[in-house]
């Protein structure tokens, strides 16, 4: 694993968000278009925005930064191309062997606006907020975690500054 890589490598997936969403959004629209007409059926946006940004995730930060036997967790929710038959793009059967973790000073979520604990949460992915909710869209400048080992649909979210961490990634 190279960890030395990894920041920029974060960043440069960022980049790719912020410089390409409208291209992803405009093939949406196309594929709406057509499945319209097709009467066929249409993943939400959503769906089909994860399946664009696992596979970039995979190209453009896990190959990148991780050996031939390593492998990243998925980002956000991952590809369900396949009908969930997994969550990956490439190398469908990799399991993972290293996640993404934030380190900060000081962090401070934007929901509560108070400093938080990051070793208690989970890397998911890239968000911009508006207003008072988040949302997966540019300029992908803040960054979602859910608290780990939560059980059920009850579980804590947090919304911080992508400039106030520096990612690793540790073996699982």
């Amino acid at each position: 694993m190279n960890n030395d890589l990894l920041n920029s490598c974060i960043d440069s997936f960022i980049s790719l968000l912020n410089v390409n969403f409208d291209m992803v959004n405009k093939s949406y629209e196309a594929l709406k278009v057509e499945s319209e007409k097709s009467d066929s059926f249409l993943v939400p946006f959503s769906d089909f925005f994860d399946d664009w940004a696992q596979a970039n995730w995979e190209l453009l930060v896990e190959r990148v930064v991780c050996t031939p036997n390593e492998s990243l967790v998925i980002y956000g929710s991952g590809s369900d191309y396949e009908a969930a038959a997994h969550s990956r793009v490439f190398f469908q059967k990799a399991q993972a062997t290293h996640e993404i973790v934030c380190h900060s000073s000081k962090a401070i979520d934007w929901v509560s606006e108070k400093e938080i604990d990051l070793s208690k949460f989970e890397f998911e992915g890239f968000v911009s907020v508006s207003g008072e909710s988040f949302d997966v869209s540019p300029p992908f400048d803040h960054i979602h975690l859910t608290e780990k080992r939560a059980i059920g649909g009850d579980y804590a979210q947090v919304i911080i500054l992508r400039n106030q961490v520096k990612f690793s990634a540790v073996e699982i």
